[in-house]
């Protein structure tokens, strides 16, 4: 008689136990998400720099270095380092970290130029050919200038910003970015990449 009556009861709670299998993990996660706290939150980014949400362009005009070196915002990423006034202390080793990221690329390294715009005065010409050979920089005045003031905007002192081939400027880090950081969105940017 015992026999009779578990068997329609054991019938009633095999779906209930298949229903709870498959759901319970689900609402628990819920559940985690909600009342958990962020740490049961994934995090927004795995980019340590700032997504432009609105990139700006440059042109893909050739221009001109003071000295007449030709270059252009097209065909390679740029690192484009903004100084913070005259070049001190903080401009040189933002610029050797720049150059440090830049290598740790290895062969990679020839798909990246950087772009240095001055805000203040120039840093010393022997310095720059000594320590930084290669590097653009763009004076105040020239056309490449009036680009880059248009495209980067108000604030840019002491940043670093990111420009794809195409010319369009799609990241920026802070001043006092770590150099890891840093080199870790640019390499994940040109293993993501088919051009440049």
């Amino acid at each position: 008689m015992n026999t009779t009556t578990a068997r329609p009861h054991a019938s009633r709670l095999t779906p209930v136990l298949l229903v709870l299998l498959f759901f319970g993990p689900l609402v628990a996660a819920t559940l985690m998400y909600v009342f958990g706290g962020n740490e049961f939150r994934p995090a927004r980014s795995v980019a340590h720099g700032e997504l432009l949400a609105e990139p700006s362009t440059l042109p893909g005009t050739e221009f001109r270095t003071g000295d007449g070196t030709a270059f252009t915002f097209h065909d390679k990423w740029s690192l484009i380092e903004v100084t913070a006034g005259d070049c001190g202390d903080a401009c040189r080793e933002s610029l050797y970290h720049t150059r440090q990221v830049r290598r740790a690329l290895g062969k990679e390294m020839s798909r990246v130029q950087r772009v240095l715009v001055p805000t203040g005065a120039l840093p010393p010409a022997e310095f720059m050919a000594r320590e930084h050979p290669g590097i653009v920089t763009v004076e105040a005045g020239s056309p490449a200038r009036a680009a880059l003031d248009a495209a980067l905007g108000p604030g840019s002192a002491g940043a670093v910003y990111v420009a794809d081939p195409l010319g369009n400027v799609i990241m920026r880090f802070p001043a006092g970015t770590p150099m890891k950081d840093l080199h870790k969105d640019l390499s994940l940017l040109l293993k993501a990449s088919r051009i440049g």
